[in-house]
């Protein structure tokens, strides 16, 4: 290894400690003093890495209050009409078939009855939607869920709508109950409401 002398001026007490530490150590007080320096250089580098780190965690979790944001936004803020209402039902309608032919061994019974655990654990879900649903899903010649149905199932909810986290927590196996608003993955109400059975193409 290439050396080049430094001068520099020391405190006394300081230099008679590097001494004794060198003896003790059985290495000469200039590898000593180089091996000081190193560590603490090793130690300042690893404390920015930390700090680096630090800071990209922070703005990983910018980004996902931002995305978090968005996809909330994306939901729908306005009352359902009767055009977004039909897409609704479509696209449900669409999706359900969609599970079934899929996994084949479930039937449309079972099927039904695992995606009404999954929306009727929603307090606004009732015996009323639970019938409608089921017309959608089992009757070729359905009438779809009405604007006011939907409307007063969505409206002023903690969770813009159960019968699209109920499909989410349905297709995905997730536990009764869980908010999936901001799943990004799913099409947002908006855009069911706004492109219906197209979206369900690339779901399942």
């Amino acid at each position: 290894m290439r050396r080049t002398q430094l001068n520099i001026v020391i405190d006394p007490k300081l230099l008679n400690a590097l001494k004794r530490e060198s003896i003790k150590s059985g290495d000469t007080l200039s590898n000593k003093v180089s091996e000081l320096i190193t560590q603490f250089l090793s130690k300042q580098k690893d404390s920015s890495s930390l700090s680096r780190v630090d800071q990209l965690e922070r703005k990983i979790l910018v980004l996902e209050r931002k995305v978090l944001d968005l996809s909330t936004e994306k939901q729908k803020a306005t009352p359902f009409n009767e055009v977004e209402s039909k897409n609704y039902s479509e696209f449900m309608r669409e999706i359900f078939y969609q599970k079934i032919n899929k996994e084949k061994s479930i039937t449309k019974r079972k099927a039904f009855n695992e995606l009404v655990k999954q929306v009727e654990y929603f307090h606004q879900w009732n015996d009323f939607y639970t019938l409608r649903l089921k017309e959608i899903l089992f009757v070729d010649d359905y009438d779809p869920f009405s604007a006011k149905e939907l409307n007063n199932l969505t409206i002023g909810k903690e969770c813009p709508c159960p019968i699209r986290t109920g499909l989410i927590n349905w297709i995905e196996g997730t536990n009764k109950g869980h908010c999936s608003c901001s799943n990004l993955k799913f099409p947002s109400q908006q855009e069911i409401c706004e492109n219906g059975s197209i979206l369900a193409k690339n779901i399942i």
